[in-house]
């Protein structure tokens, strides 16, 4: 088992423990919910939110989106191997997944909205995430949120993960 794979358990196992105990993951908890302003215009980062592979940079070690029929996503966890269906629903300055069949803002499984920054700084985006993707870890929506403008202002996704060195590794 290779460093990268034994790091990702370690991760998913902090995150069901921590499911456990954390405010918000009991059945029934209100989302966990950031803004963030984003120097891009709304536009574009919907439309970051209704592309399946960025959705899944975005989420990174949590999991992973995919797209199957029209408007239907599953979302595959990290965290206790869950997949949960989900139906994409939009308007002109939303993006909202939901359960199959279920709608309005009480049920989406996560819930992005735009609105203009004050002062013509951009984009305010706020993100909610059901307890039920986020595994009742708070950190969830400033985390893709945090991804998300990374990779709208630069093109990329800071991260830790191995990068490449003139020098051999020390095992």
């Amino acid at each position: 088992m290779d460093v990268t794979q034994k790091a990702r358990e370690v991760v998913a196992s902090a995150v069901g423990a921590a499911a456990k105990v954390l405010p918000g993951s009991r059945p029934g908890a209100q989302p966990a919910r950031q803004t963030l302003t984003v120097g891009r215009p709304a536009a574009d980062v919907l439309a970051a939110w209704r592309d399946p592979q960025v959705v899944s940079r975005l989420l990174g070690d949590l999991g992973r989106a995919e797209a199957g029929a029209p408007g239907r996503w599953t979302f595959s966890l990290t965290a206790g191997g869950a997949s949960v269906e989900a139906e994409l629903t939009d308007g002109p300055d939303v993006v909202e997944f939901h359960r199959p069949g279920e709608q309005g803002p009480d049920g989406a499984l996560l819930r992005v909205g735009t609105r203009p920054a004050p002062r013509e700084l951009g984009t305010e985006v706020t993100c909610e995430v059901a307890s039920e993707l986020s595994a009742g870890v708070g950190a969830v929506p400033f985390t893709l949120l945090y991804r998300l403008r990374a990779l709208l202002l630069t093109g990329e996704i800071p991260t830790l993960g191995p990068q490449p060195a003139a020098r051999e590794e020390e095992r």
